[in-house]
């Protein structure tokens, strides 16, 4: 047998031609096809294909098989379909399928069945054939009445209903269990679930790392992974009734360019699993250093150097994974779903209780928005100075005034950098001791940060291949800062001697510039990157025009 179709239904055609030839014996022409389209995937894989692509056309593919054995086996035993229906769920379901994942299918019955016994047979026949071929299959068999009780009862099997998929079997019996699901599954249940799914995306944090920039980040379910890209659009099926980001699009949740970004980085993820599946031969979802040099070379990355083309691959990784995280968190921001994580006690309750103007801009509810589309064109500081307002008011970011800075990030030029207001603006944010790292990350997470310091945009996604760092070059930097606000309120006994000595510093600002930029030379790729550093601080130094006992400070 040998499979020349490239369309759809031509291999359909050619796969029915072939079973009626062989008669009987479908379990080897099920066997060669599979291996003959495993084969042409991976091909196609190692050829540059897109990882959506090529997850969807194996699911496809794994679709005209069920049919055709479903077929086979219904005709063997004389059983019709009716009355049941065989469903894909979970990755299946939404066409993500990469070379080791499980084939989860589910078959729903009428509540009251005319012939329970002979499906029995067809389930049986058609779960030990996929067996025999080498699938590893998710299978479930559930009334009508079934399905509905059990996706009440257990959210995790909600969740993989949400992309139930009708494969063949009974059409009515299919639009019957979709319009009871929505009715007694979604509607009014809203609340539970969006409050089910935010512990779930917490306790995937505290497993698999709160940052993007993991130096083995897992595919799947690490911060800015594949889960993160699911979780949206779980979300906005219970919120909105949609689930594509092109009808985030049209619902004005998400922009074009946005959508662009979220669907290039959720591509790449999906071929950065297939990879990990074919290098290990199994399901995989961990990027381990190990496997992250055999991808780079599996994606024909140009470098000479083992080590550069591993840096440049995983850059890339950041870059992609990076957009997803953030994407996907102003959407659910823009459906409410999700909130401040400032907690400033009193004083911040106090702020969220009343509505503050200041400076073109006003508070309320804990979080700052723009009093116009034009207040950052008319002074490019407020950029700056916006981040201050939030660290000395102990406010958040609206999203309004999240989406309008990154539009404006090209005022960030020559020019601002330069101003003597910019500096000082700065250099206020960085002197208030304890509370510089919330809104250095903020800056960083818009744009800002490396726009005004690019000294240290270079560092953004640099990966470090030392064993010791755990983390992408700025993503290290940034923890840094973090750390060093912590040891001012720690009361760990380890710590008592660098807090004493940090609560003498009367201007922390150049300790904190000092951490911001002590990796900064390592954007260079040379050997000794402390001397490049020293020498990218004091560029600064002038730029910022530090007086000469605060630069030899710094440097």
């Amino acid at each position: 047998m040998n499979f020349k179709a490239i369309t759809l239904p031509a291999i359909a055609n050619e796969l029915a031609s072939e079973l009626k030839r062989q008669g009987g014996n479908f379990l080897n022409t099920f066997k060669e096809f599979r291996k003959l389209m495993d084969n042409r995937l991976r091909l196609q894989h190692q050829n540059g294909g897109g990882g959506k692509e090529i997850a969807r056309h194996r699911a496809d593919l794994m679709d005209l098989l069920l049919r055709e054995l479903l077929g086979v086996i219904s005709k063997q035993t004389g059983v019709r379909l009716e009355g049941l229906v065989v469903a894909a769920f979970g990755g299946y379901g939404r066409r993500e399928m990469n070379p080791f994942s499980d084939v989860d299918v589910m078959f729903i019955h009428q509540s009251r069945p005319t012939q329970p016994l002979d499906w029995q047979e067809v389930v049986r026949r058609t779960l030990v054939t996929l067996w025999d071929l080498g699938f590893q299959v998710g299978h479930s068999v559930r009334s009508l009445a079934q399905a509905i009780e059990q996706a009440n009862a257990d959210l995790v099997i909600k969740t993989s209903m949400l992309e139930c998929r009708f494969l063949t079997g009974d059409h009515k019996v299919f639009n019957e269990f979709t319009a009871l699901f929505k009715e007694q599954c979604v509607l009014g249940r809203e609340a539970e679930y969006f409050a089910w799914r935010a512990a779930k995306q917490f306790e995937l944090r505290n497993k698999f790392g709160a940052s993007v920039f993991m130096q083995e980040p897992n595919v799947k379910s690490g911060c800015g992974g594949l889960r993160d890209y699911h979780n949206l659009l779980w979300n906005s099926y219970f919120k909105e009734g949609i689930s594509s980001t092109a009808k985030l699009v049209e619902k004005r949740i998400l922009r074009s360019p946005e959508r662009a970004l979220l669907e290039k980085g959720y591509d790449f993820l999906l071929r950065v699993r297939t990879e990990l599946h074919y290098l290990n031969g199994r399901p995989q979802d961990q990027l381990t250093l190990r496997l992250q040099g055999q991808a780079a070379a599996a994606f024909h990355y140009p470098q000479q150097n083992i080590l550069r083309r591993c840096e440049a691959f995983m850059r890339d990784y950041y870059q992609n994974a990076r957009n997803v995280h953030l994407i996907t968190h102003t959407a659910l921001a823009r459906m409410k779903l999700v909130g401040s994580s400032t907690d400033g006690g009193l004083l911040s309750l106090f702020i969220r209780r009343s509505v503050m103007h200041f400076d073109g801009f006003f508070a309320r509810e804990g979080l700052i928005y723009p009093d116009s589309k034009n207040v950052l064109k008319e002074d490019p500081a407020r950029i700056l100075q916006v981040f201050q307002h939030a660290q000395v008011r102990q406010l958040e970011f609206s999203e309004e005034l999240r989406d309008l800075i990154r539009r404006r990030l090209s005022l960030i030029n020559r020019t601002f950098q330069y101003a003597k207001k910019s500096r000082e603006i700065f250099l206020a944010i960085l002197s208030r001791k304890g509370e510089v790292g919330r809104i250095l990350r903020l800056m960083h997470d818009l744009g800002v940060l490396g726009k005004f310091i690019p000294e240290f945009g270079h560092l953004t996604c640099l990966v470090q291949h030392e064993f010791y760092h755990r983390y992408t070059a700025d993503e290290h930097t940034l923890v840094c800062i973090e750390k060093l606000d912590r040891v001012l309120f720690s009361d760990l006994q380890k710590l008592a001697g660098y807090r004493a000595l940090f609560r003498k510093i009367e201007d922390p600002s150049i300790l904190y510039l000092s951490i911001l930029l002590h990796d900064t030379g390592k954007a260079a790729n040379t050997r000794h990157h402390e001397e490049v550093s020293t020498e990218l601080a004091a560029q600064v130094a002038r730029r910022f025009q530090l007086s000469p006992d605060r630069r030899r400070m710094l440097v």
